[in-house]
């Protein structure tokens, strides 16, 4: 099978490899119909985190059932499906309280063996282990969605997430950075019931997205975000900020935007040891945070709901469709920040 191959920073291929098989039996093997170039995969593309030679990466990806393993009950061949980024045992005290993010045995897809040893979905097959657990059906009728129910894996939910974990109906959500998880959290964030949401980055393309989603765009390179959303707020801040970047820049930029006793929430991954942050600033404003590995699976099933229903619909955001046989430039051109979201066709 065509699988996208990690060989060094900034280098990958699209190579010949071996159809996976179950190995255990909560396992199913799904031929992969879609798959799609997340911000995370920047990480180890760019080198920021050391991953082992001839990785298959990839972790957001939709496709059919071929094998099941004789443990899973709720799936079965050819059953369409949208698989979590994270896998987890579903059984630990962590996941018993409803935080399979904090898995002690998560697993993320393309990510090395520090994260789990999964090879990822950016290729022809993959197998999803605990798949009872991981994966959901796609209900019926939804096969001209595709690109929307492809996100539920991660992005879209990873943003619905970042909103609903920190806001009440009729906050003002500000959202720092409109890549696809900030756009996904600004969809959320009006789809919840925010009564403002303020999205802020520098690319006048992504505000031009955000606008479309019904947000008020900010562009950090011509206004000062922090008057902007105090002037919509009369002087107080957002009730609720999220940083849907993941740098340090981002996050300082974020607790300014965050009023009194209001939250910040931090779907962006970091993976720096260390940060310098104005951290009385959060303590004498009584900031909440609220971060960490996103729990998927915990919220998956009311974003499927929603995409279903039409209130979200993250394929808006999709920039460029182009063949997994493409990777190599699709990579470049996500990295430059030539696009905002890629979904690559593991048939061309």
């Amino acid at each position: 099978m065509k699988a996208v191959v990690l060989k060094s920073p900034f280098t990958v291929e699209v190579q010949e490899v071996p159809i996976p098989e179950i190995s255990d039996p909560s396992d199913v093997l799904v031929r992969v119909e879609r798959t799609a170039i997340c911000g995370t995969d920047l990480h180890p593309y760019e080198g920021r985190l050391e991953l082992e030679a001839d990785l298959i990466l990839g972790h957001e990806f939709i496709g059919t059932v071929e094998a099941v393993g004789n443990a899973v009950t709720q799936l079965r061949e050819g059953d369409r499906v949208v698989a979590s980024c994270v896998v987890s045992c579903g059984a630990c005290y962590q996941c018993r309280r409803h935080q399979p993010g904090n898995c002690a045995g998560s697993r993320i897809f393309g990510l090395g063996i520090a994260l789990g040893d999964l090879p990822g979905g950016q290729a022809e097959y993959v197998v999803v282990p605990s798949a009872d657990i991981s994966a959901r059906k796609i209900p019926a009728g939804m096969e001209t969605q595709d690109e929307d129910m492809l996100f539920a894996g991660d992005i879209m939910t990873t943003g619905f997430e970042s909103v609903a974990r920190a806001m009440q109906p009729g906050d003002t959500v500000a959202v720092v950075g409109a890549g696809a998880v900030g756009l996904c959290a600004a969809m959320a964030a009006k789809a919840l019931g925010a009564a403002q949401v303020v999205v802020i980055d520098r690319v006048k393309e992504r505000l031009k997205e955000a606008e479309r989603y019904g947000a008020i765009a900010v562009d950090a390179s011509e206004d000062d975000p922090a008057d902007a959303v105090l002037d919509l707020t009369d002087w107080r801040g957002a009730d609720v900020v999220v940083d849907a970047v993941g740098h340090e820049s981002a996050l300082v930029s974020a607790i300014a935007l965050t009023r009194a006793g209001g939250t910040l929430s931090i779907p962006g991954v970091y993976t720096e040891e260390e940060l310098t942050l104005p951290f009385s600033d959060l303590y004498l404003k009584g900031i909440k945070v609220e971060m960490g590995v996103a729990h998927i699976t915990e919220y998956m099933d009311q974003v499927i709901a929603l995409i279903q229903a039409g209130t979200l619909k993250p394929s808006g955001i999709v920039s460029h469709r182009m063949g997994l046989s493409e990777a190599p430039e699709a990579y470049r051109m996500f990295e430059a920040r030539e696009a905002t979201k890629i979904v690559l066709d593991p048939r061309s």
